[in-house]
């Protein structure tokens, strides 16, 4: 098919990676596009803060520990949010040691079969390069990497620690693609655009968007004014990088 159809996003830790990748993968699935979205951190599992009452045997980490993983497998433990939306990722009270880890190849497995099973498949990956198969993974193979961080110094520590990891012609670093999120007014984003390098989108500071987290409504459109220039930055990036 045409576009990217694995999309990883990855950043600094609190940058709002997560939230972009709800987002996306919700902007996507409004086009009745089938969309699949990982939710990968075991640290701090994500499916509780989206849909708390979710069935705890849906875990991401019970999938990957099954002794093979078939497209059976993953619609089982697929969280359907509407027609077109489908989550999976960690369950509340589960971390790193909750289940066994799970090899490289195991990880390939899986992406595999995303891909055979969705439109698109968004992955939001745990920020520890390192230590996360899963996103390591991600990163090499994805169609598409979004790089999210913020407009300070925390954000370009990051980047500038984790480059040497990434530096393999594998991982594709000059392709990847900063959003910048949660920009303040006061903040020049020119400065960071400059020091993250490569194309840029900017993403600003909303406080509806921690309402909606608080209320468990991200899996919802944003409202007002500037929820929909929000909303309009979303739509451009799905636009210009990942349907094509």
């Amino acid at each position: 098919m045409a576009g990217k159809q694995i999309v990883a996003l990855w950043g600094s830790p609190g940058s709002g990676t997560t939230l972009t990748a709800v987002k996306i993968a919700w902007e996507l699935a409004s086009r009745k596009k089938s969309v699949m979205l990982v939710l990968g951190d075991s640290e701090t599992p994500s499916v509780p803060l989206l849909l708390p009452q979710t069935d705890a045997g849906k875990s991401l980490g019970h999938l990957l520990s099954l002794p093979s993983v078939s497209q059976t497998d993953l619609f089982r433990h697929c969280v359907p949010v509407g027609t077109s939306l489908s989550l999976m990722g960690y369950m509340y009270g589960e971390n790193e040691k909750t289940w066994p880890e799970y090899s490289e190849q195991r990880a390939k497995e899986f992406l595999d079969i995303l891909r055979d099973s969705a439109d698109y498949a968004v992955i939001d990956c745990p920020h520890h390069l390192l230590s996360s198969i899963l996103t390591a993974v991600a990163l090499e193979q994805a169609g598409l990497v979004l790089r999210v961080v913020n407009a300070d110094i925390k954000s370009v520590v990051f980047v500038k620690s984790q480059r040497p990891f990434l530096a393999e012609s594998r991982f594709r670093w000059g392709d990847h693609i900063s959003v910048i999120n949660n920009v303040l007014p006061f903040q020049d984003v020119r400065t960071y655009e400059e020091t993250f390098g490569g194309k840029a989108y900017t993403l600003p500071h909303l406080s509806a968007l921690q309402r909606q987290y608080d209320e468990y409504r991200l899996l919802e459109p944003m409202a007002g004014k500037e929820g929909k220039l929000y909303e309009t930055v979303i739509r451009k990036i799905i636009e210009k990088e990942i349907v094509e």
